[in-house]
C-alpha cells in the first residue's frame, strides 16, 4: 500500500541524521505527521549502525551533513550505502566538498536553508 496523505496510512520508513537536532526534529515531527514511518538520529554513523544485515532498509535516508564534525568522513560512510539505499544529503552552501558530494550516487543533494513543507512534500513524490 502506497502511502495517503489524508489517511496517514503508510508503509514508507525515512531514516533521519544530523547534528542540528531542531531541524531534525522538526522534519521528523512532520513525517510522523504526515504519516511516514521516521527514526532519527544525532550522528551518521549511528544511523548506519542502526542498518541490520537482513532487516528491511528504509525507503530514503535524510542525512544534513552541514553542522558535521568529520563530513568528509560521513560522506565517505554514507557513499558506501547509496547502491542500497536512496541517500539525499543537506549541506552548507559554504561546504568545501561540494565537489565530493557529486559523484557518489546520492538521489539528491540540498543546500541550505531548506524548507521543511517543500521536503515533505518531495519526500512524497518520491516515495508516493
Amino acid at each position: 500500500m502506497i502511502g495517503d496523505r489524508r489517511s496517514g496510512a503508510s508503509t514508507h520508513s525515512v531514516l533521519l541524521a544530523g547534528k542540528d537536532w531542531q531541524a531534525r526534529a522538526l522534519l521528523r515531527a512532520q513525517l510522523l505527521e504526515e504519516g511516514l514511518a521516521v527514526e532519527a538520529y544525532e550522528s551518521i554513523p549511528d544511523a548506519l549502525a542502526s542498518l541490520k544485515p537482513g532487516a528491511k532498509l528504509p525507503d530514503l535516508l535524510i542525512a544534513d551533513i552541514s553542522a558535521s564534525d568529520e563530513p568528509a568522513a560521513d560522506v565517505q560512510a554514507l557513499s558506501a550505502w547509496s547502491r542500497k539505499v536512496p541517500i539525499w544529503i543537506i549541506a552548507s552552501r559554504s561546504y568545501m566538498l561540494e565537489e565530493g558530494l557529486r559523484c557518489r550516487g546520492f538521489e539528491m543533494i540540498l543546500f541550505r536553508p531548506v524548507h521543511i513543507g517543500e521536503m515533505v512534500d518531495q519526500v512524497w513524490k518520491k516515495l508516493g
